[in-house]
C-alpha cells in the first residue's frame, strides 16, 4: 500500500533467492506488511523522509512487544534500507545508527535422552488414542527424524516421498537454508520407522505420485506453526512446558540436542570433538564451521556441569577410599 510496497516485495524475493528461506515465511512477510502500513500511517512518501526517529518509532510502536521482537523489527529495517542503498534508492541507512536492545539471549534446550523418549511416548499415545488420524503417526515419526538426523523442521516438512531412499538409507534434502542441498544417511532403526509410517500413510492418504510430501496434511503439506502447536501440547503433557507463556523448549531444539549428543558421544569414544566438527558441519548443512562450533561450547558446558555434580556427590566417598588405601598399603 505504501510507495515502497514493490521494493518490500522485491526485497523478500531477493533474500529468498540468496538462500535466506525464512524470508519467504509468514513472519518476515508480516514484518514487511507492518512496515508498509506504518509508512502509510505516517504519510511517508519519500525515502529521504525515513530517518532514525521514524525507524525507532516503528520499532517501539507496540510498547508490550518483547525486546527480542523489537530487535527483529530493527534487523529487518536495517536489511531493507541497506538493500535500498545498494540500489541507489537511499543515500544512507539510518537504522544502522540505532542500537539493538540488550536482553538475555534464550539458550537452546538440550533435551536429555529420557526427555526425548517421553516425548516420543506421548506422541505414540496420541497415535493410539486417535487410530483413524494420521497426525499422531506424523508427529511421532517427524520428531524422531528431526532428532535422529539433526534436521531443521523446514527440511522435514519439505521432504517428498521420492527424497527417501530405502536402498541407500539416505534423505535427499533440497531447497534448504542457503541452498545447501545434501544427502543425509539414516540408521536401520530410522529406516524401519520411516517404512512403517509410509505404510500407514498409504492407507490414510494414498499418494498420487512420489512428488507428494512425505508428511501430508489434508491441505497438502503441514505448516510449521501447526506442528509447533501440537509439539507444545506434547511438551505440556510431558511436564516440559506450561500451557501458556513463553520460554518453552522448541521443536528446533531437537536439532541442537542431536549435535550436542553427537559431540558428547565422540568425546566418550575418545575422539577429539574439535577434529570432528567439519563432519558434523557438513552433515547438518551449515554454511560454515563457525556455526557448528556453537555446539562445542554447549558440550563443554555440559561436561563441566557433569564433573561438578560428580564431585559434589562422590568426592567425599572417593577421599575416604583413598585415605583407607594409604593407611593400609
Amino acid at each position: 500500500m505504501s510507495f515502497l510496497g514493490p521494493q518490500l516485495r522485491a526485497y523478500l524475493e531477493f533474500m529468498v533467492a540468496m538462500g535466506y528461506s525464512s524470508f519467504g515465511n509468514s513472519f518476515h512477510r508480516s514484518l514487511a506488511r507492518d512496515l508498509d502500513y506504518y509508512l502509510v500511517f505516517r504519510s511517508v512518501a519519500k525515502v529521504k523522509e525515513i530517518d532514525e526517529g521514524l525507524v525507532a518509532n516503528w520499532m517501539h510502536a507496540v510498547a508490550s512487544l518483547a525486546p527480542g521482537s523489537k530487535n527483529q523489527k530493527l534487523r529487518f529495517a536495517r536489511g531493507f534500507l541497506r538493500h535500498l542503498a545498494r540500489q541507489g534508492l537511499a543515500r544512507d541507512n539510518p537504522a544502522e545508527r540505532i542500537p539493538y536492545l540488550k536482553f538475555a539471549d534464550p539458550k537452546p534446550h538440550i533435551y536429555t535422552l529420557l526427555e526425548i523418549h517421553e516425548i516420543l511416548q506421548e506422541a505414540g499415545r496420541y497415535k493410539r488414542k486417535h487410530p483413524g488420524s494420521l497426525l499422531g503417526w506424523t508427529l511421532e515419526t517427524m520428531i524422531l527424524l528431526i532428532y535422529a538426523c539433526g534436521l531443521r523442521i523446514s527440511e522435514a516438512l519439505n521432504l517428498r516421498i521420492k527424497d527417501v531412499d530405502f536402498t541407500e538409507n539416505t534423505l535427499s534434502l533440497w531447497r534448504t537454508k542457503f541452498h545447501k542441498e545434501r544427502l543425509v544417511p539414516f540408521s536401520p532403526v530410522v529406516a524401519k520407522k520411516l517404512a512403517a509410517y509410509l505404510a500407514v500413510r498409504d492407507k490414510h492418504r494414498p499418494p498420487s505420485g512420489t512428488e507428494e510430501p512425505f508428511f501430508p496434511s489434508r491441505a497438502g503439506k503441514y505448516h510449521r506453526s501447526t506442528i509447533e502447536h501440537h509439539f507444545r501440547k506434547i511438551l505440556v503433557r510431558c511436564g516440559l512446558a506450561k500451557p501458556k507463556g513463553r520460554g518453552a523448549p522448541r521443536i528446533h531444539d531437537l536439532r541442537h540436542a542431536f549435535a550436542v549428543h553427537r559431540l558428547y558421544k565422540w568425546y566418550q569414544d575418545g575422539c577429539d570433538p574439535l577434529n570432528k566438527l567439519p563432519l558434523l558441519s557438513t552433515y547438518m548443512g551449515h554454511v560454515n564451521i563457525e556455526s557448528t562450533q556453537f555446539y562445542l561450547t554447549i558440550t563443554q558446558a555440559l561436561l563441566r556441569e557433569g564433573d561438578r555434580r560428580f564431585q559434589t556427590g562422590f568426592e567425599g566417598v572417593v577421599d575416604k577410599v583413598l585415605r583407607r588405601a594409604l593407611d593400609n598399603p
